[in-house]
């Protein structure tokens, strides 16, 4: 018997998905010490070597953390720059070899969880990161990346934001030299746990809490309208926007308030696990930029970009945009697509304003002399490749920048 098949129905799905390794996800109210001590015995390490920037390191948390490891903490870099500078990865992972480290905790944000990823990069492949990065070919939108074989140190990510990285073998690495956020990929340094301990985000600055997100809601419309997206990932990414909606205003006016934390540190998981192969998209790459060109945190470009690629990817996404406004709460079965997706826009803009965040880029002090730079940069971006309505090139990514402006 022959098997037929309809050649004229819709396109079957076909692509790949990035499934993180990270082998326990431990999460709940004071469960950072307690997670590590496991951890370092699962691992057969006992010198834990602590990643943190200058504020985080500075917290009563983090000397609480190293006064419980004892003689399992080697030593304690407090120092990572924002957007991970390749100065501070380099001077952390010669720290961290020098104390004889066998085993990396990084504390914080995005920057100090990325900035963890690359001291484990380095300790495993060297110092040379021009010959460790990707890159991207916007005109045949293909990433190449070298095969990075070599042992890395294990790493426990504790992140205390809201979109830190903990969940991708990506690290964005920002090359002090030109302001280019270099992109490195390598699946061995993903955090072979991740622990999130709200009592451990109560020392994040409000502004950074919320802006961090909505970073994260970022991720969850554009993985969700992303043309590498399937529906495990997108799945994931509805309900992370209706979380973003139910407690990201709650958890800001009471930052005590643990259960909304709590539930909130899952975003980063629900928007990475099971993510389309080869990057998120076009507002992504902007971010990127925005921050090693004009060192805009990443949460607060987001809070920028967000409703304008909303609205530039529109007329490419107006049934995914339906969806996603419903995830918000919109109601309206008889409304058109369109008037949806406007909703959804709007929406977001209000909880962003709701939020005290900003809306435009000279807001944060983006000069536009360096417009043009941003754009080029991020035409040259590998997370570009997905995006459901890619620019016709710099000078179109260019207008976009000056209607954030």
């Amino acid at each position: 018997m022959t098997m037929q098949f309809n050649h004229n129905a819709e396109i079957a799905l076909s692509g790949e998905a990035d499934i993180p390794a990270a082998t326990r996800v431990i999460y709940g109210p004071d469960k950072a010490l307690s997670g590590v001590l496991e951890e370092l015995a699962a691992a057969g390490a006992s010198r834990a070597f602590i990643i943190t920037g200058k504020s985080m390191g500075a917290s009563h948390l983090v000397a609480r953390l190293k006064e419980g490891l004892g003689a399992n903490c080697c030593g304690h870099f407090a120092a990572m720059g924002e957007h991970s500078p390749r100065s501070t990865v380099l001077e952390a992972a010669r720290q961290a070899r020098s104390a004889g480290a066998d085993l990396l905790v990084g504390i914080g944000g995005g920057s100090t969880i990325i900035g963890t990823k690359g001291v484990a990069l380095v300790l495993g492949e060297g110092e040379d990161l021009d010959a460790l990065r990707a890159h991207y070919d916007y005109q045949t939108r293909k990433i190449t990346a070298p095969k990075l074989t070599k042992a890395k140190p294990p790493v426990i990510a504790i992140p205390t934001t809201l979109s830190a990285g903990e969940f991708s073998s990506a690290m964005g690495i920002t090359d002090d030299a030109t302001g280019a956020k270099d992109i490195f990929i390598d699946p061995k340094v993903v955090p072979r746990a991740v622990i999130l301990d709200p009592v451990m985000t109560t020392a994040t600055p409000a502004r950074l809490w919320s802006s961090t997100g909505i970073k994260a809601l970022h991720n969850a419309v554009e993985r969700y309208y992303a043309l590498n997206a399937n529906p495990f990932i997108q799945g994931l990414c509805l309900e992370a926007t209706r979380n973003v909606f139910r407690y990201l205003k709650r958890s800001v006016d009471n930052p005590n308030d643990l259960d909304a934390r709590g539930r909130l540190q899952f975003l980063n998981w629900m928007t990475a696990f099971g993510a389309g192969k080869g990057g998120i998209g076009l507002g992504h790459g902007i971010c990127h930029q925005l921050g090693g060109v004009c060192d805009v945190p990443h949460g607060i470009s987001g809070c920028i970009v967000l409703p304008f690629m909303m609205e530039f990817n529109r007329p490419a996404t107006l049934e995914k945009q339906r969806q996603i406004a419903m995830a918000m709460g919109f109601e309206d079965t008889a409304a058109s697509d369109e008037a949806a997706a406007i909703w959804a826009e709007q929406h977001v803009r209000g909880l962003i304003a709701s939020l005290g965040l900003p809306a435009r880029l000279h807001e944060v002090g983006v000069k536009r002399e360096d417009l043009p730079k941003v754009a080029e940069m991020t035409l040259r971006d590998r997370t570009l490749s997905p995006t459901p309505r890619p620019p016709r090139d710099a000078d179109e990514i260019f207008t976009l920048l000056e209607r954030m402006f």
